[in-house]
């Protein structure tokens, strides 16, 4: 934790783990509360080609995504829609979404969420 100074950060020095419940898809925690964060978490995602994040939804936790690279099918609720290089999402509390990359490039987004614990709930997809 910081004494609530400003910081710069170089991503590169930022550890990537696996995200559990996806397939190909690596995350790494830009800024948490070990950081000194104390209103808003940064993370960025990276989904290899074939990666896919099967439909959930969070309690009380909006989202705010910027894609930084590549593109990819977002389905938010029953709608879905293909988000590209410099798109933003806003993805709302408690509605559900998916995440896939069929293409042959990775995708990488910014995901901008409130500090603190983020719950996941997975969801059936209604066909």
């Amino acid at each position: 934790m910081t004494d609530g100074s400003a910081l710069l950060i170089s991503s590169d020095g930022v550890v990537s783990e696996t995200v559990e419940r996806g397939k190909n898809i690596e995350i790494q925690r830009l800024v948490t509360d070990k950081e000194g964060a104390e209103n808003c978490f940064m993370r960025k995602f990276t989904m290899e080609p074939g990666a896919h994040m099967p439909h959930h939804e969070h309690d009380k936790t909006d989202h705010v995504q910027y894609i930084l690279k590549g593109k990819m099918k977002v389905t938010l609720g029953d709608e879905t829609k293909i988000a590209e290089k410099d798109d933003v999402l806003y993805i709302p509390s408690d509605v559900p979404h998916s995440y896939e990359n069929p293409y042959d490039e990775s995708i990488q987004f910014l995901c901008i969420v409130p500090a603190g614990e983020i719950k996941t709930e997975i969801k059936e997809k209604k066909e």
